[in-house]
């Protein structure tokens, strides 16, 4: 689906619709794939402030993951990782076991394809690319 930047809140609040109502066992998993500026960011930042996010999010490249306290049951903390810099076999430096078992986070993961094994099986995984002049490519490129 084409997405223009001024659609993009519009599309992250139906995303946001569409998100569980009851918690699962584990954190809800969603991974965005994607070359550098194809908008993974820009997206995780609409779906923060649809989820009225506590405060702005920004990129988490160098800090590897942010907590931003969001009010939308079943969650309470969205976490956003980027995991570009991450090698495999890292996850528990980066704090993976503790995000992902919190039933109550919401955790959207940047360049997932870093963490092989570490997906939960059935994680949406949306990819995204460059369109035209001030749009994006979004698809739902697997379930993971």
């Amino acid at each position: 689906m084409r997405v223009t930047l001024a659609e993009l809140p519009e599309f992250a609040e139906k995303f946001v619709s569409e998100l569980p109502q009851i918690a699962g066992a584990h954190a809800y998993v969603i991974g965005l794939k994607g070359e550098l500026g194809a908008g993974k960011t820009t997206f995780t930042q609409a779906v923060a402030r649809a989820l009225n996010a506590g405060s702005p999010v920004t990129s988490p490249t160098y800090t590897i993951a942010q907590r931003y306290a969001i009010t939308h049951p079943p969650f309470t903390s969205l976490i956003h990782m980027d995991a570009y810099r991450v090698s495999p076999g890292d996850s528990h430096t980066i704090g993976w076991d503790l995000f992902f078992n919190d039933p109550a986070n919401l955790l959207i993961v940047e360049w997932p394809e870093r963490l092989p094994g570490y997906m939960p099986h059935g994680a949406p995984i949306l990819k995204f690319s460059v369109g035209d002049v001030g749009s994006r490519e979004i698809e739902y490129a697997e379930r993971h």
